[in-house]
């Protein structure tokens, strides 16, 4: 498939298919993204994602192979011309079993959220979720009842041909309150298992006027206002469909609190 046949989303590019895997034995799937902080790349998944275990009761997912993952593969797109994805295997241990990935300094797993240092050959392409997203009007934040996306891979990475499914969801809860005493919100959605550590975006279509070379005159207009919500990771009432299907997202300051901690 070639660029030029194709309009795609560039938000479509921030999102990447995760295979949990112990050495080359797939246990589970789920999404990541990257963010930058200091010239150093960082993947961001949830800490389910890595730990192979329930962040709430340590309960161990894979009920199949009774293991837990020791490294991540990771499909990152070799270029935008091909849309050719290459699979890129990520550590989660060190020799001496240590694990890799950095948790929240305060809450440590009771936050479903880790990063992990990485470093990505040259040959492949990551897009950051961040830097697809302008701060088109600092003044306006989404509030609760608007609509915002989960873009994961709920039915693994074939169905979207390497891309992640755009999954709509509503903010169910006040993004200005910590639920449980604890960085997290609530969205209204039907998501499926292979969607955590997807990252959540609030995008509306309207004209935004940007200010990007004058400090006080419009130089252009943006048909979209779009702001990174934070790391959706799984579902309430999962277990049961005709539970609230309230799904958890980790409020994006706890990256930067990872990171610098």
């Amino acid at each position: 498939m070639s660029e030029s046949n194709v309009v795609l989303d560039s938000l479509s590019y921030t999102s990447y298919y995760v295979e949990c895997c112990f050495n080359d034995v797939f246990l589970a799937s789920g999404t990541c993204f990257f963010v930058k902080r200091n010239d150093v790349d960082y993947l961001i998944t949830n800490w389910h994602i890595v730990s192979g275990q329930n962040n709430e009761t340590k309960e161990y997912l894979d009920k199949k192979h009774g293991a837990i993952p020791n490294n991540l593969k990771v499909h990152i797109f070799k270029n935008q011309s091909t849309v050719e994805r290459i699979v890129h295997t990520i550590p989660l241990y060190d020799e001496n079993d240590t694990p890799l990935w950095l948790e929240h300094p305060s809450f440590k797993e009771k936050v479903d959220v880790v990063a992990i240092k990485v470093t990505i050959p040259n040959d492949m392409l990551i897009k950051y979720v961040e830097e697809a997203i302008e701060p088109y009007n600092e003044q306006t934040k989404a509030n609760i009842k608007d609509d915002v996306y989960v873009l994961g891979f709920p039915f693994g990475i074939s169905e979207g041909e390497g891309f992640p499914i755009w999954k709509r969801a509503s903010i169910a809860s006040e993004p200005i309150i910590d639920i449980q005493d604890r960085p997290l919100m609530y969205i209204d959605t039907a998501s499926r298992s292979g969607m955590s550590g997807s990252p959540v975006i609030y995008k509306e279509r309207r004209g935004v006027a940007i200010c990007d070379t004058h400090p006080t005159k419009a130089t252009k207009i943006s048909h979209f206002f779009m702001e990174f919500i934070g790391v959706y990771s799984g579902r309430i009432g999962a277990d049961d469909e005709f539970k609230a299907q309230l799904g958890r997202v980790w409020k994006k300051r706890v990256i930067d609190e990872i990171i610098n901690r």
